[in-house]
């Protein structure tokens, strides 16, 4: 049988694009917990880069928990430039994984980024508006690696999912509507996802000292997420029964 605690054999580093060109729907915050989770799960050293042109959402929130001397388990820089490529390849003898947060706003910025990238995590929430974009996110990302040689695992991801349960399952009509229609244009989608979107926000952005000492000690549904992510880069250990 195959060990479910094999080892990974990541790329060195891995690198991680998280996509959508439209904003709020969810990047910078999975980015963050995203970095959480290598780090804190698989003791490996992470960096993220912040290359939102507009909001640097991400390098607010990393200052503010800096400066309450809180421990985040990741380093961030903010380099919101359409040469992003050259700030991953600066830092990649440095880091096992770099987590690139592309923003929604720039093509150019997020163009940059695929050909240095092994993953591409697009994602969406389950309003018609932010899937709708998904196509032209990956149209754009499929432009940018047409003169690479590096083979990108595309999967797309969903947040703010609402939640109604029954015998274990899903059942949301929001969330199975949204993900029928992204299957059924060909998509791989996670089977996790982000449902207490409002949890996680307030976690990486709280106030600290206000029930949030160490805000993202807890990864909540992004422990899941992560172990998805990581699977296709398990060693296959055969263990005798």
């Amino acid at each position: 049988m195959t060990n479910s605690l094999a080892p990974l054999d990541l790329p060195k580093p891995l690198v991680v694009t998280l996509g959508n060109l439209k904003g709020g729907v969810g990047k910078t915050t999975s980015a963050f917990f995203l970095a959480s989770y290598f780090s804190s799960v698989h003791d490996l050293r992470v960096l993220v880069i912040d290359a939102d042109p507009l909001s640097q959402t991400g390098y607010s929130w990393y200052r503010r928990l800096t400066h309450a001397d809180i421990e985040v388990p990741f380093d961030l820089i903010a380099f919101p430039s359409r040469h992003v490529d050259d700030c991953i390849k600066d830092n990649s003898a440095t880091y096992d994984v770099i987590i690139v947060d592309a923003g929604g706003e720039s093509a150019d910025i997020f163009k940059a980024a695929i050909p240095e990238s092994d993953e591409l995590v697009l994602i969406t929430s389950v309003s018609p508006s932010e899937v709708k974009r998904v196509p032209s996110t990956y149209q754009a990302a499929e432009e940018a690696a047409a003169h690479s040689s590096r083979a990108i695992r595309v999967r797309v991801l969903m947040t703010k999912v609402p939640v109604t349960m029954k015998k274990g399952v899903n059942i949301s009509t929001e969330y199975r509507t949204q993900r029928g229609n992204l299957e059924d244009a060909g998509y791989e989608v996670f089977e996790s996802y982000s449902s207490v979107w409002k949890w996680y926000r307030e976690a990486a952005d709280g106030e600290v000292g206000d029930g949030a000492e160490n805000p993202i000690e807890d990864l909540g549904e992004y422990r899941q997420i992560g172990d998805e992510l990581v699977a296709p880069y398990r060693v296959a250990l055969e263990v005798s029964a």
